[in-house]
């Protein structure tokens, strides 16, 4: 990877002028980069978010979500990524962005110029049937890059809507191993007389897809005076691309031998325009279904073994070792230290010492907890450590005051 340009990329209506009065602020949510693809002779562009946590040279690590037709999805679903990890819903994310060159070469998996109902169009259609190199330059520069640039999870998700949505189920049947979970918005499966959908109906019977998620989405694209249960048995041109996806999930339903985690989901007041807004919110909830704990945090049964049972979950469903969150125990120990529960208290105190021995965070904390049970002797030590690893002005100031009243 070569000649990679930085540019700020900020939220339309916002910065418009290069300079600001003293009353304004610029607000960012990502920025641009551009990347050579030796794959694909041309420079890439890709728009990149990071989550508010993530500073140069910080030891936490992301899942990465790569998003096809980026730029027109980046904001909605940055947005939503922002605000569903914010309540705990899901994990904090980065997100990808990739934007298009020629669109309809690297999102399509074969060459055709049919469009669904026959019709041939050489001018729009003669560059498609790239989509296989387009997967090379994600497998072999894109990914790559994001991992040695960023500090990344091997959590990955595809997410794309329409030929955007073909590439994702074409990634998931010839290319499972590249993503942890795909999202296809609307996919246009009726592409080439169905080319990806007759392959993927022997692969879901014949493959193990353990491990792998799916969130299907099929908008509301029938000809007036037609309901969906008619649609399998409609012949009519126009209702292809929606006969196509119920096709594809009857291909789901008869594929429980593949072990596929899936979600298939028709939006009857959505069109294939509208629809990707709702279906990336459907989805994120979908795949992190489980994420949030089921207990609220002021649920005097919650126990040390409840939370280690729910990050080692959590485990299982990022496919990386996730560490029981340092604020969330913290928050447990002083619940029950306000509480005068001080078993459960300590006990919360030391699971967040065990898993995060360079906190200084978590020392304070035990500091406290003894400062609260009369043990001036070991609040001391504790408040001692915690500065030994970083120096706080409020831990000092207590530490101060119990050397002076000695």
């Amino acid at each position: 990877m070569k000649n990679i340009y930085w540019l700020l990329l900020f939220l339309p209506g916002f910065c418009l002028s290069q300079d600001l009065s003293e009353n304004e602020v610029r607000i960012n949510i990502g920025k641009k980069e551009f990347i050579y693809s030796d794959i694909l002779k041309e420079d890439r562009e890709i728009w990149i978010y990071t989550p508010s946590s993530f500073t140069k040279g910080t030891q936490n690590k992301y899942p990465v979500m790569y998003l096809l037709d980026g730029p027109a999805f980046f904001h909605s679903m940055t947005g939503m990524v922002q605000y569903l990890s914010s309540t705990g819903k899901m994990p904090e994310m980065i997100v990808v962005g990739i934007a298009n060159t020629n669109r309809v070469r690297d999102l399509t998996p074969t060459h055709s110029i049919s469009w669904s109902d026959g019709e041939k169009d050489t001018a729009t259609l003669g560059s498609s049937g790239g989509g296989e190199k387009f997967i090379a330059f994600i497998e072999h520069e894109l990914l790559p890059y994001m991992d040695s640039v960023y500090t990344t999870t091997p959590y990955r998700m595809l997410v794309g809507h329409s030929l955007g949505g073909l590439t994702v189920l074409h990634s998931l049947i010839n290319h499972t191993s590249l993503f942890t979970s795909y999202v296809a918005i609307d996919p246009s499966v009726w592409w080439d007389n169905q080319a990806l959908m007759k392959k993927a109906s022997h692969q879901l019977l014949s493959r193990d897809f353990s491990n792998k998620s799916l969130y299907y989405a099929s908008a509301n694209r029938t000809n007036k005076g037609i309901d969906t249960s008619g649609v399998l048995q409609d012949t009519a041109k126009g209702n292809i691309h929606l006969r196509d996806n119920f096709q594809f999930h009857q291909l789901l339903e008869n594929s429980k031998t593949s072990r596929l985690q899936w979600n298939w989901k028709f939006y009857p007041d959505e069109n294939h325009s509208s629809v990707p807004l709702i279906t990336s919110y459907d989805a994120l909830r979908f795949l992190f279904k489980g994420y949030e704990l089921e207990k609220d945090l002021n649920d005097t049964s919650i126990t040390v073994s409840y939370i280690k049972t729910h990050y080692q979950n959590l485990s299982a469903l990022l496919h990386y070792k996730v560490l029981p969150s340092e604020s969330i125990v913290n928050a447990l120990g002083y619940i029950f230290l306000h509480g005068k529960n001080y078993e459960k208290a300590l006990q919360f105190f030391n699971l967040n010492i065990e898993t995060y021995p360079a906190s200084a965070n978590a020392y304070d904390s035990m500091g406290d907890f003894y400062l609260e049970t009369n043990d001036r002797k070991k609040a001391i030590e504790f408040f001692r450590k915690a500065l030994h690893l970083k120096e706080m002005p409020e831990t000092r100031k207590k530490l101060s005051e119990l050397e002076r009243s000695k």
